[in-house]
């Protein structure tokens, strides 16, 4: 279950970030092992915070219930799925917990098998994207070459047609087909797969014992296959999609981060997963000091001007149907205009 782990997660492994010296902005070996220093009190916080939102989020929608509720309930609790995703992300490279072992217990029980998805699987796809990124090789591209949904820019109906899709639930198969597409490239043990499906025999029998099926259905399942898709898919095309692959950007093309609102951090990008070219710079940092590796980035010579860094989750969308901007990913007003159908769709979904 390695993968090449000591190259992706030690800092003390010489390697920095995915393409070694040829990173633009260099961090001195003092500051990189003090950012990259885990706090495993502060990751077990993170993930018991989290569960402890998705409970509190049930008892309250059922105790008020209304319709409306409900809707801001699955918003929420797939906003929650995907901070625990973001978690499981940090312990595929290590950065949860500093026992390698008790690591990848959390990243698989508690936070990878509840969304029917393997960290195991995941680590393997995840290292060969750092390794390969935007080349022919890189696992992600190859899955997404020739579909029409990852060509930008799109028309504005067509992006709004997907995303309204996305958030009703009726992408989830496609969604559902990447995730198998990722679990068949890794071969894994029998004892393995049978400990995966012998915990989901086992919640789904305390679920039916319970007499809680619905409810698992209401808060778990429906949120997981409606918001969380529409998440998933607006946190890709912001992360490698959508940007100007002539701009000044020479060692990274296509990959962004993006400067997101208090609202984009709560329902679309939380643990601070919009520092996109940060991690991929220097994935040993772990989540919660990708702001401060932001800020010393920003302050170093060239990274501001070559850093493609997009304005709110909204301006992505803006880059995605517009044409590119090239000036750091800075959204340009007469692109807001071709944003009116996705406006439309969204607040009709809200």
């Amino acid at each position: 279950m390695n993968y090449g782990s000591q190259a992706e997660s030690s800092p003390g492994a010489g390697r920095f970030g995915d393409t070694g010296t040829n990173i633009p902005v260099k961090l001195t070996k003092e500051e990189l092992t003090e950012l990259s220093r885990v706090k495993p009190i502060l990751a077990c916080a993170h993930v018991a915070a989290e569960w402890a939102l998705i409970a509190a989020t049930i008892y309250l929608c059922q105790r008020f219930w209304h319709p409306m509720l409900y809707v801001f309930a699955v918003a929420f609790i797939g906003s929650r799925q995907h901070a625990l995703l973001v978690l499981m992300h940090d312990g595929v490279h290590y950065r949860l917990l500093r026992n390698r072992r008790l690591n990848d217990w959390l990243s698989e029980v508690v936070l990878a098998w509840p969304h029917l998805v393997s960290a195991r699987q995941y680590r393997k796809n995840h290292f060969a994207h750092h390794r390969f990124l935007n080349t022919a090789q890189d696992p992600d591209l190859k899955r997404r070459a020739g579909d029409p949904a990852w060509v930008f820019p799109q028309a504005a109906p067509n992006l709004a047609k997907m995303l309204f899709r996305d958030a009703v639930g009726l992408n989830a198969p496609a969604m559902i087909k990447l995730a198998a597409s990722v679990a068949a490239a890794d071969e894994v043990p029998t004892w393995f797969l049978a400990l995966r499906y012998g915990f989901y025999a086992a919640v789904l029998g305390v679920v039916i014992y319970l007499g809680v099926f619905e409810g698992f259905i209401l808060y778990w399942i429906v949120p997981m296959f409606t918001w969380l898709v529409l998440i998933m898919r607006i946190r890709s095309i912001a992360e490698h999609h959508a940007i100007d692959v002539d701009g000044p950007q020479t060692v990274y093309p296509r990959t962004r981060t993006t400067d997101a609102t208090l609202l984009e951090r709560i329902f679309l990008a939380p643990k601070n997963v919009n520092y996109h070219i940060e991690h991929h710079f220097f994935p040993s940092v772990p989540f919660y000091r990708l702001p401060e590796l932001h800020a010393i980035l920003m302050s170093k010579p060239g990274y501001r001007e070559g850093a493609h860094v997009t304005h709110t989750y909204w301006g992505v969308l803006g880059e995605s149907v517009g044409r590119k901007a090239s000036n750091g990913g800075k959204f340009r007003a007469e692109d807001s205009s071709q944003l009116n159908g996705i406006q439309r769709v969204a607040e009709a979904t809200v």
